[in-house]
């Protein structure tokens, strides 16, 4: 990892700091919104939706912006800076209404940076080395996220599980951030100028690459039918695991991230960025398939290990498409910013999908509505293989 640039390095850490204050308070919102308030699943669905819908729907902009502005630096501190504001404010939050509101706009700083950051990572790279870049990167991300659900559980059982010391981590949750923000201010440096020329075929009259669009369909039916960790949260707590061990859950799913990002982006690179990535996509689709079939089982391991799956899902699918994306030339950002938008429908469609018939009809439903949904993904791209093709130059 020597050869991975200051940079790239830098953009970590902030991530790092960013996402272990996003971590601390994660796992304690369905806990709040359904064993607080009582509010109901249905409610969790909701605040689900909205804050995915926000939190992706405007990535798009962000690639906008950073495409036809050509900067990243100044919308990634303007991102950081809303969601490191926002953390404490749930302290404030009184309904689900409430939590929905600040969720979203504290989402809304990820919409506006994660694109732009996308094309700052992509920059600093050199063509041989997107996938080492992005999985370096994520591995960050996600240690931090891992540290955050530590402290979580940490605090829960030190301070007490009560509203009045949940509101307290909400407000705590304003250090990481800010330090995060002093890294980014100082030590990253805005290489939009500087990408380097890829590995694919270049598409013609600067058009984005058509053929990502099968890459786009199969990862936005993906997220649609898999469940959010704030559903499986709230899973673990219906087969009796104690609310202090909840935030574990997630840094079960934190941890599998931590360990298989950089080598899953090695593997990229190692095999061809485009047969790499296809091979990725493959790997997450069964690892979701796993993750849902364990939920249906009411044993602490099972859900444990529904977890781990879970984060094999998340960081393969998430490396695939990022590795494939990166290896275009033209309109890159906008690319970034249709990969987030598509995500953002999806998953929020999906949640208030299955938050419903999880109210409605009770969680076995739900999750068999996920099994089955990802089962048909799998063998969609199982029989059609070419829905993830190589290259389609724009003629």
């Amino acid at each position: 990892m020597s050869t991975i640039s200051k940079n790239i390095w830098a953009l970590g850490w902030v991530s790092f700091f960013t996402d272990l204050a996003t971590a601390m308070i994660k796992p304690l919102i369905p806990i709040y919104v359904v064993l607080v308030l009582h509010q109901g699943v249905d409610k969790l669905g909701y605040v689900i939706a909205i804050t995915t819908l926000v939190s992706y729907l405007f990535r798009w902009f962000g690639g906008w912006l950073s495409d036809t502005l050509q900067v990243t630096k100044p919308l990634l501190l303007i991102g950081y800076a809303l969601s490191t504001i926002m953390k404490p404010l749930f302290s404030l939050a009184e309904n689900w209404g409430s939590v929905a509101a600040i969720s979203a706009t504290e989402r809304l700083g990820k919409a506006i940076r994660s694109a732009p950051k996308d094309v700052l990572i992509s920059a600093s790279a050199q063509p041989q080395q997107q996938g080492r870049a992005f999985g370096v990167h994520k591995t960050l991300d996600i240690a931090g996220e891992m540290l955050g659900g530590i402290l979580a559980f940490l605090l829960l059982t030190w301070l007490g599980q009560s509203e009045h010391w949940i509101r307290i981590i909400f407000e705590l949750s304003l250090l990481p951030g800010l330090l995060g923000l002093f890294i980014l201010i100082f030590w990253v440096k805005d290489l939009i100028q500087k990408q380097p020329k890829p590995l694919a075929p270049e598409t013609t009259s600067g058009q984005m690459d058509s053929s990502l669009w099968g890459w786009f369909t199969i990862y936005f039916l993906a997220v649609f039918f898999m469940l959010s960790d704030a559903f499986m949260v709230i899973r673990g707590s219906e087969i009796g695991i104690a609310t202090q061990w909840l935030p574990l859950l997630m840094v079960s799913s934190a941890l599998t991230q931590t360990l298989i990002s950089y080598r899953a982006g090695k593997r990229v690179d190692a095999t061809g960025q485009f047969n790499g990535a296809r091979f990725l996509m493959q790997t997450s689709l069964w690892a979701g398939v796993i993750s849902a079939g364990l939920l249906l089982m009411q044993s602490p391991v099972s859900l444990v290990l529904a977890f781990v799956f879970q984060g094999v899902f998340m960081v393969t699918g998430l490396n695939a498409m990022r590795s494939r994306i990166g290896q275009t030339e033209h309109k890159k950002g906008r690319a970034y910013g249709i990969f987030y938008l598509g995500t953002a429908l999806a998953t929020a469609v999906g949640s208030l999908i299955i938050g419903q018939i999880w109210e409605q009809f009770g969680a076995i439903w739900a999750l068999e509505f996920s099994v089955v949904g990802l089962v048909s993904v799998l063998l969609t791209i199982t029989i059609f293989k070419n829905i993830l093709p190589l290259y389609s130059p724009n003629r």
